[in-house]
């Protein structure tokens, strides 16, 4: 098998490192999050720490990292991604040495919140650097071995968590899962700071340092009171705290606001809720974040604490799940051209009743549950979860246009985020109530039955949702997604929308650039006299049908060769077209050779897909493609409206 160097744009010399380097940070990044759950219980016992205190641990890196995230991309433009790239390898690993060293729960939390910063720093930049680094083929190779280390990162720190506390290294129990990132990430570094190309600096971008403030404000306001608040007794300050979350929420909308008024770069743009679809899908991804963290958060205590598992027993639960969502979100992508937002819906209920027979399975065999009764039930949820996480991003950006993508996958991954830690925050706070004083396995038990079916309401409720969304059925929720070599690159591309920030915005706009070319020049050079008419068309299209050309450009050129757009938004778009044709027609106000509504049905089927034109030629032409004169009255329909054109044209 060649090397990605091999490829036609492929890196040579020191520079066929480039991508071991970056995605090393990816791993550890990934890992880092998955390892901590396993963690969990001997955490709790070795700092002697409630459990609303270890649940700030795991939310004190999301915190960090949701808020930051945006912020570290656009840092990256402006200082050097090499630069940032290193500089957040060595906050991590700094970070992690300090949680492998805390001898106490506070330090732990505070090194947690810096291991957030960190990744904020590092992981925006490693998309940018492949971007930057590979081009043609080789670079779709790239992203697709990225998008699998993602999924073998969220495998692998279920196990290596489990295999190295159940090693227990020079007695140290829970600090090696810290540990272990300390000389990796060293080497990282070092090997960053020789091997990867130095890059420009972008002084256009400008950083939301207040709006990143607010939103890090907000969801310490929001999570901490859940998080502390049952082990505190819920004092004043606690409640003043939520309290406090209404006017800080309200100041941060009105600083975005005023940042985008005056022509700044808001964290985010507000606009963007404007968009029907985008309104609609950061509940989804907020829904799926707090079913999905509530889920692994509540398992994770249930087995180790209420079961007493040895956290390699715990890691060997997780497994099913974990492979069934890797699989999954690999084949997410090729399944959405086909089935649309219907891979989303089916995903959430899949995972819905992997949840209920999960929470089934555990209460009837109670503190006697082994490690392979919840296989099947969690190999479902795993393959719902990846269903429904996968092609995400791309359906809730779909509908948004190419120039705010990068913007917009900036606010989904930060609204995803936001849901982890409140997902951590709600479970944990309703879970350990349902335990109450017991200290017995039954008792977690019955609690994990009965809070699991909230789980699964929260997804049938995103499942629900998706039909809140505009895109029709059948329409692929991502128009680029299969313009990328490999079954794996759907599952990078993804995963590349959910960093957010100017990265996304960039290959995006490349892609859409590239793919409307090919379908421009492939009408360029199409047979006369429907080539000519096509060129004439895109050039002198008339002032007021310019947001109808502006449509065929975003939404049908962008999708290259296939049916466009597909059955399921096409038939609604012809039906109301021919319903204002006959409208015209009855009301004596139709022009046969250039009617605005017959017009703009031609274009559509012109900018679509060949098996459209015998819809559009006999409402043309009143022929059947089939009749001996069709090919004559067709050539001279697209003659007479290419003549009525050129004569308005030189009349403008």
């Amino acid at each position: 098998m060649g090397t990605l160097a091999d490829l036609g744009g492929g890196p040579v010399g020191r520079s066929r490192f480039v991508l071991p380097i970056v995605l090393v940070g990816t791993f550890m990044a990934i890992l880092d999050v998955a390892i901590v759950n396993v963690a969990i219980p001997s955490i709790r016992s070795g700092l002697n720490a409630g459990f609303g205190a270890v649940e700030l641990v795991v939310s004190a890196y999301t915190i960090a990292y949701a808020s930051l995230l945006v912020t570290g991309g656009r840092l990256g433009d402006i200082l050097g991604r090499k630069r940032m790239f290193v500089l957040g390898l060595l906050v991590f690993t700094a970070a992690s040495a300090l949680c492998g060293a805390a001898p106490d729960i506070a330090v732990l939390v505070v090194a947690r919140v810096l291991q957030g910063v960190g990744g904020a720093m590092l992981y925006p930049q490693v998309l940018a650097i492949i971007q930057t680094t590979y081009q043609g083929e080789a670079r779709g190779r790239a992203l697709g071995v990225f998008g699998a280390v993602i999924g073998i990162a969220a495998i692998a720190g279920q196990l290596i968590g489990g295999a190295l506390l159940a090693l227990d290294l020079f007695g140290w129990t829970w600090r090696p899962v810290f540990l272990v990132n300390v000389p990796v990430g060293i080497l990282a570094a070092v090997a960053a700071l020789i091997w990867l190309p130095d890059d420009r600096e972008e002084t256009r971008t400008r950083l939301d340092l207040g709006g990143a403030a607010l939103v890090t404000a907000l969801l310490l306001l929001l999570s901490v009171p859940l998080l502390l608040g049952r082990d505190q007794g819920w004092p004043l300050w606690l409640v003043l705290m939520l309290v406090a979350a209404l006017p800080v929420g309200w100041a941060f909308l009105r600083w975005e606001r005023a940042v985008a008024a005056r022509g700044g770069q808001p964290l985010v743009r507000l606009a963007l809720f404007r968009n029907r679809g985008f309104a609609s899908g950061v509940p989804i991804a907020v829904l799926f974040q707090v079913s999905y963290a509530g889920f692994l958060f509540v398992l994770a205590v249930f087995l180790q604490t209420g079961l007493d598992f040895s956290p390699m027993k715990s890691a060997m639960v997780y497994t099913p799940s974990a492979i069934g969502f890797f699989c999954t979100s690999l084949l997410a992508p090729r399944l959405v051209p086909l089935l649309g937002r219907h891979v989303l819906a089916v995903g959430y209920v899949l995972a819905a009743i992997g949840l209920l027979g999960t929470a089934a399975t555990a209460a009837a065999a109670g503190t006697s549950l082994s490690v392979w009764a919840l296989a099947p039930t969690m190999l479902l949820t795993g393959a719902g979860q990846g269903l429904g996480m996968s092609p995400l991003v791309g359906t809730i950006l779909s509908g948004v246009p190419p120039k705010d993508a990068g913007g917009a996958s900036g606010v989904v991954t930060t609204s995803m985020q936001t849901g982890n830690v409140l997902g951590v925050a709600l479970f944990g706070l309703l879970f350990f109530t349902l335990v109450g004083s017991a200290a017995h396995g039954t008792a977690y038990a019955t609690a994990f039955g009965e809070l699991m079916p909230l789980s699964a309401v929260l997804l049938l409720v995103a499942a629900f949702l998706v039909y809140r969304m505009p895109q029709a059925a059948g329409q692929p929720a991502n128009a680029l997604i299969e313009r990328l070599p490999g079954w794996a690159g759907g599952f990078a591309w993804s995963m590349f929308l959910a960093t957010g920030g100017r990265v996304g915005e960039s290959l995006f706009n490349e892609l859409l650039s590239r793919v409307r070319g090919e379908r421009l020049d492939r009408a360029d050079h199409a047979p006369d006299p429907l080539g000519e008419f096509l060129s004439f068309h895109y050039r002198h299209q008339e002032e007021a049908d310019a947001a109808w050309l502006a449509y065929l450009q975003r939404e049908a050129l962008a999708y290259g060769d296939r049916p466009i757009p597909h059955e399921g938004e096409r038939t609604p778009v012809i039906q109301a077209q021919v319903a204002e044709i006959a409208r015209r027609q009855a009301e004596g106000r139709l022009d046969p050779e250039l009617d605005p509504a017959l017009f703009r049905l031609m274009c559509f089927g012109l900018a679509s897909y060949p098996t459209l034109l015998p819809q559009v030629t006999r409402m043309a032409t009143g022929l059947s493609p089939h009749d001996p004169e069709f090919v004559t009255r067709w050539e001279e329909f697209l003659s007479r409206i290419g003549a009525r054109l050129e004569s308005v044209h030189e009349r403008g």
